[in-house]
């Protein structure tokens, strides 16, 4: 519709400042004889356009006016308003900004109720992790800046792809964005150098880095633009990265026979996971049980996850896993009988 594509040039407008009427054009993908057209309809309708032509030119609204957003349907303004302000943006630093902008669309739009949708995104019993720098991240990343910062992530964690090392040294990134997954913030940025080593790298220099956000203990933003690489998108490089991670992690399949009992305690044990092993599963046999596959990081965690089962799951491979179960029912047997 035009009234939308109309909106749509009148925010573009007022969110980028000068811009030419291609590159308009190629943001609501029409010609440029029809921004031409629309921008006398925005003028004609008392939205003050200016137009200036030669280098260093282009279309902007005047200064110092703000587009107002009566123009939203009633239910543009309620799928903004849905979620209310959820608590990764007050994380941000942005719940102040965030409810006066949900106050002015409520009262144009003329709206009264209040949030429909409550997000709680961190699991049940997964406690809450500080992160005392998010805001400054937040602030570089929306500045457009460099940071230096101080990362240390434990000397026992492995090493894994897209992973930093471990360092003392302020660490000079180019901040791409932030991302929250089930709670847990993540900084993805450009590595740089080490603070006061040269850190003069463009958009395209350095690899892209994850970084956890509540392991960055200090946070500086830099007057130096941090700049993006061409056609870097936030969530495709997410999505890219997190299958990298996963398939990067070591993995231990075992192979055990799970008694009925035990396999209705596998959802609460082992979350999501247990839900495409069952179905991987074979039938019960005449007895109830069941042969199952589960993966693990390494022997120690099969056995720290199985031995509270008891003699309701019966490892069948590998023989490693089945004898250090086996040690370790000895161990609690002779704990208990020791009276220690």
């Amino acid at each position: 519709m035009r009234a939308d594509r109309l909106l749509s040039l009148a925010l573009l407008l007022q969110a980028r400042g000068a811009a030419t009427a291609r590159a308009l054009a190629d943001e609501l993908g029409v010609s440029v004889r029809t921004v031409y057209r629309d921008l006398e309809a925005l003028s004609a309708a008392g939205v003050p356009v200016v137009t200036e032509a030669g280098p260093g030119g282009g279309c902007r609204l005047m200064d110092g006016y703000r587009f107002p957003l009566r123009g939203l349907r009633p239910d543009e303004a309620e799928a903004l308003l849905i979620l209310g302000v959820p608590a990764v943006l007050r994380e941000l630093g942005l719940a102040g900004a965030l409810t006066a902008a949900h106050r002015q669309i409520r009262v144009t739009a003329g709206l009264t109720a209040g949030a429909l949708v409550h997000l709680d995104m961190p699991r049940w019993f997964g406690g809450q992790e500080e992160v005392p720098c998010l805001p400054e991240l937040a602030r570089a990343l929306r500045l457009g800046r460099k940071l230096a910062i101080g990362y240390s992530p434990p000397d026992r964690e492995p090493r894994v792809v897209g992973y930093p090392r471990p360092g003392r040294e302020p660490r000079v990134v180019g901040p791409l964005g932030l991302v929250n997954k089930a709670g847990t913030w993540y900084l993805v940025a450009h590595s740089g150098a080490r603070a006061g080593a040269g850190a003069g790298a463009g958009a395209g220099a350095g690899d892209i880095r994850v970084f956890r956000a509540g392991r960055v203990s200090a946070a500086r933003v830099l007057a130096e633009p941090a700049g993006r690489p061409d056609g870097f998108e936030l969530a495709a490089f997410w999505a890219r990265w997190s299958a990298e991670f996963e398939a990067s992690r070591p993995r231990l399949e075992v192979r055990l026979a799970a008694s009925p009992g035990a396999v209705a305690a596998f959802g609460e044990v082992f979350g999501p996971a247990a839900a495409p092993v069952l179905e991987a599963a074979g039938p019960p046999g005449q007895d109830g049980w069941r042969v199952v596959t589960l993966s693990f990081e390494h022997e120690r965690a099969a056995v720290h996850r199985l031995a509270g089962f008891g003699d309701q799951v019966e490892i069948l491979d590998p023989p490693s896993v089945r004898a250090e179960l086996l040690a370790t029912a000895r161990e609690i047997l002779d704990r208990y009988q020791s009276g220690g």
